[in-house]
Order: C-alpha cells, then structure tokens, then sequence
C-alpha cells in the first residue's frame, strides 16, 4: 500500500514540475503601453508649426514698387481783352488779338452835341441824340461805314445804320439817332460803336444816359457798360 501511495506522490511531484516548467516557457503577453494625450497633442502642434513654416519659405516675398508721382505744371492763362473805361463818354472796346493786324481806324469821343449825361425825357416822348465823333486813324470812313448797337437797349432804334457820308482823318463828324422814352420812370442807358466795312468794330463806344421822369441821383457812374436798369 505505502508502494503505491509512494508512487503516485512521485508522479504528481513529476507533473507539478513538467507544468511548472511549460508555464516559465511560455511567452509573456506585452502588456500595452498607455498613451499620454499631452505627449499627442504637443507632437501634433510641432508638426502644424514645420508645415507653415515649410509653406511660408515657399512662397514668394512681394516687393513695394515705388510709383511715379504725376507733377502738375501751372500754367498761366492766356491774356484777354479788357473794357477800358476812360474819362469821356467813351469805352474803349479793347486791343485786337495777339497775331492779328491792327485795325487802322480809329476814332475818338470829342462831346455831346444834345442830350447831355443825365437829361430828363418826358415818359414814351421822342428825341434825338447827337455826338461828335473825330477820325484819329490814317483811314477815310467810307459811306458804308455803320454805326452799331453794341451794349444797352436801343430804345426804338435800329441795330445799325449806315454812315452816309465820308470822313476823312483828323475830321470831325456828328452822329445823330433818334430814340423813344420808356413809359416807365428811371435811368437808361444804351452804348453804340463805329464798324468798317468788315464790319469790324473799332474805336470807343459812345453812350445816350437819360432820365424819365424824376432825376435820379448825379453820383452814377460815367462810362459803365452794364445793361440799364429801370427804377420805378
């Protein structure tokens, strides 16, 4: 009996050793490492940053090119003829065009001969007035000359007319129109001019200034070439 209990004990013994032997053999499982998220989250910046910095070096740098700057040059305006105002009643018309010739006639205002500056009409009446006009030029005024409205209204009279007759240089000739009063009361005034021919103008202008009806104030100016105003 102690043979066979002998007997077992040693193949149990045996087989306790054999297991034990196959279990220090076998192959450990690996045991999976854990991930630290910060580890991941820092590699995964590194690597956004490498690529931009890779993309920016790529990329061309644009250079500022400086513009030109447009000077502007001043020029002066060209000259033009003026209104000169001389102490008869006159206005010179002006000098001629830079390039052109000169017109050779010329004239000047020597006086009234009626209806002197300021003359009271009665309102709608009818009246002639005279000025005696003077050739300063080189030239004869032909017959076909004409006198010319040239600033104001005409009161009745014609825009222009001939000049009837010749006048030669340093030769003094009276021109005379026949106007009509307005109705209402006030201060007129009509200007008139000398033209060749051509009809060029030349020369000064030469003025009617009268009132109808009460006399306005003797402080207006002589020689101004501004359209007349009626003051009721």
């Amino acid at each position: 009996m102690n043979k066979k209990i002998k007997k077992t004990s040693l193949w149990i013994l045996v087989l306790l050793v054999f297991t034990l032997i196959l279990v220090a053999c076998a192959p450990k499982t690996p045991v999976e490492p854990t991930l630290d998220a910060n580890v991941i989250f820092t590699q995964a910046a590194e690597t956004v940053a490498a690529q931009l910095t890779r993309t920016a070096l790529s990329q061309p740098t644009a250079t500022n090119t400086l513009q030109p700057t447009a000077t502007r040059t001043a020029t002066n305006p060209a000259p033009s003829a003026t209104l000169n105002v001389v102490s008869t009643n006159s206005v010179s018309v002006g000098t001629s065009a830079v390039g052109t010739t000169p017109n050779p006639n010329k004239m000047i205002f020597v006086s009234d001969v009626t209806i002197p500056d300021g003359q009271v009409i009665p309102p709608g009446s009818k009246f002639v007035k005279t000025w005696k006009i003077r050739n300063t030029g080189t030239t004869t005024w032909t017959a076909n000359y004409r006198v010319r409205n040239w600033a104001g209204e005409r009161f009745g009279a014609p825009a222009s007319f001939l000049l009837g007759q010749e006048v030669k240089p340093n030769t003094d000739v009276d021109i005379s129109i026949e106007f009509t009063a307005p109705l209402l009361s006030g201060e007129y005034l009509s200007h008139w001019i000398l033209s060749d021919e051509t009809e060029a103008n030349f020369g000064n202008t030469f003025y009617v200034k009268f009132i109808v009806g009460v006399p306005a104030s003797p402080t207006a100016t002589i020689g101004s070439t501004a359209e007349p105003t009626a003051t009721p």
